[in-house]
């Protein structure tokens, strides 16, 4: 999968996220999925710094 693409759908899928963390702080959702959520934000981040520096820019 292009790059480009490949972002354009992570981009979709962190923002369907992030709109379910906010409904587990709110309450309307169990709070162990916004737990869940945010360790796979944090490992999503470490492997896209990890692919940047692999790639150099």
């Amino acid at each position: 999968m292009e790059r480009k693409t490949f972002y354009r759908l992570l981009l979709a899928v962190v923002l369907v996220l992030t709109f379910i963390y906010t409904l587990g702080l709110i309450g309307v959702v169990p709070f162990e999925m916004s737990y869940y959520i945010t360790l796979f934000m944090v490992m999503l981040f470490i492997y896209l710094r990890f692919d940047a520096k692999a790639r150099g820019d």
